[in-house]
């Protein structure tokens, strides 16, 4: 497999990887992941009094107020995500169709309305989706992301080289 051949990827941006890619970075960030364990023992904990009340108190008493609070705090997680996603694809679409080159020296983006050149140290980690592979920043909030979208690639075997550049230069998260 010849890891020196740039591989070459030309897409337009679906809402899906960009959904997908800002779902990784929540999930690969220390922050996002700090978030989730947080909601997720909010709901733990707020279970366990339910359930307490339930069955010290009777079934009048179960406390259905905090269940909707709890079910519109994740709605609008869930929601703010996708609206996000929403705003970042109107971006992408303005910007056009994206060529990207990955090579030794790093990446290059060239799109209807902008050129880019980044260096493979700006990025410290990657991970890899069904759809993308995302590049993620080293710091706290992974707040440097780049996704590159598999169906971007020519030809099968550019996924494999693609891999290896990326692992070649950036620790997988």
């Amino acid at each position: 497999m010849a890891v020196d051949v740039p591989v070459q990827l030309t897409y337009v941006v679906t809402w899906r990887e960009i959904s997908d890619g800002l779902k990784t970075q929540l999930r690969h960030s220390p922050v996002g992941r700090w978030c989730c364990r947080t909601l997720l023992g909010l709901v733990a904990l707020l279970a366990l009094v339910s359930a307490t009340n339930l069955l010290l108190r009777g079934i009048d008493f179960v406390g259905l107020a905090a269940w909707r609070l709890v079910l519109i705090a994740f709605c609008f997680l869930v929601a703010a995500r996708w609206l996000t996603a929403l705003a970042l694809l109107a971006h992408a679409r303005h910007l056009g169709e994206h060529r990207v080159t990955v090579d030794e020296n790093g990446i290059s983006v060239v799109s209807d309305r902008h050129t880019l050149r980044i260096d493979w140290t700006f990025y410290g980690r990657s991970v890899e989706g069904r759809r993308v592979f995302v590049l993620l920043t080293p710091d706290v909030w992974g707040t440097g992301v780049l996704l590159l979208p598999k169906r971007g690639l020519a030809d099968p075997q550019d996924s494999e080289r693609l891999r290896s550049l990326i692992t070649r230069h950036l620790a997988h998260a």
